[in-house]
Order: C-alpha cells, then structure tokens, then sequence
C-alpha cells in the first residue's frame, strides 16, 4: 500500500510526472520505485482511454476534468 501511497502523491502534486505517466508510463513508475506489471500497464492505458472519452464528452479540455 505504500507503494500506492507514493503514486497517489505524485499524481496529485506533481504535474510534470503526470504527464510521464501518459507519455511513458513504465518509465514514470520506475522513476518512483514501482516496477509495472503488463496488467498494471494496462490499466494506466484503459484510465487514459477513459479520460479522453470523457473529454470529448465534455468538449473541454481533460485539464478541467477533476476526478476524485
């Protein structure tokens, strides 16, 4: 769960990791000591699919979207 609670932060506070994260997700993890596995991959890609279907519903940019 630690490890979870790294990720949580980083994704809140730190801007230029989030975009790593979409960019080059494994890179971003290794960054902060996780080592993703394909599943893990996975899902980051299914997130990232699920925020720009939102967006374009939304018809705004994913910056204004805030999902907690």
């Amino acid at each position: 769960m630690q490890k979870f609670d790294i990720l949580y932060q980083k994704v809140l506070s730190d801007p230029h990791f989030r975009q790593e994260l979409v960019l080059r997700p494994e890179q971003a993890l290794k960054s902060i000591g996780i080592d993703p596995t394909p599943e893990v991959l996975q899902l980051l890609k299914n997130i990232e699919t699920a925020v720009t279907a939102l967006e374009e519903d939304l018809q705004g940019p994913a910056q204004t979207v805030m999902l907690t």
